[in-house]
């Protein structure tokens, strides 16, 4: 039996990115003072940096930190008023590269959900955990797009989702800021 053993180099890379999204949050009808609220839609901007770490083959690591603004108007009976929301989220995923072009991943992420100056760690409601999945297409080696959606996961009071709506579906661009390549021997 004859057996030939090839060394062949591959290369890990963990990247920095920057990621810019834009999308459609939405929910079902809200309560709000013994009101329904049917229109509780937003327009949102998710705007961040991710690093991506190789785990294993086409298997892969990611998070980062993100800032998510969601903008809307609103109309109760005869009340107009309109909701602005800036919250900060750790996102934590795991990925697949399916190829050279397309990669998965799915995830949770974490965000406050009160508004900076009424966040106290001793109280209830300070934060939201939502479900993540993304959709990564390679259109040349520093761009990609993506596809982003957020499903919420935790119970929260409608009165948090009305700046800040519980699902979101989002289309995004990826900049590759950065790749650090570490050489490794494999055997075939």
């Amino acid at each position: 039996m004859l057996t030939l053993l090839i060394a062949t180099n591959s290369f890990s890379q963990s990247e920095f990115q920057a990621e810019v999204d834009l999308g459609y949050a939405f929910q079902g009808d809200l309560m709000f003072n013994d009101d329904r609220l049917s229109d509780s839609n937003a327009f949102g901007v998710r705007f961040g940096l991710n690093y991506l770490h190789p785990i294993k083959n086409n298997f892969f690591f990611e998070t980062g930190l993100y800032g998510k603004y969601n903008t809307s108007s609103r109309e109760i009976e005869t009340v107009e008023f309109s909701t602005n929301s800036l919250k900060l989220q750790l996102p934590l995923y795991a990925g697949y590269r399916i190829n050279e072009t397309w990669r998965a991943n799915i995830g949770v992420s974490v965000e406050n959900n009160k508004d900076f100056e009424d966040f106290f760690f001793r109280t209830e409601n300070n934060l939201r955990y939502d479900l993540l999945t993304k959709l990564v297409y390679s259109y040349t080696e520093k761009i990609d797009f993506s596809f982003y959606t957020n499903w919420i996961l935790s119970s929260i009071p409608d009165e948090f989702a009305i700046s800040s709506p519980r699902n979101g579906v989002y289309l995004g661009v990826i900049y590759q800021l950065k790749k650090a390549a570490k050489n490794k021997k494999e055997e075939l």
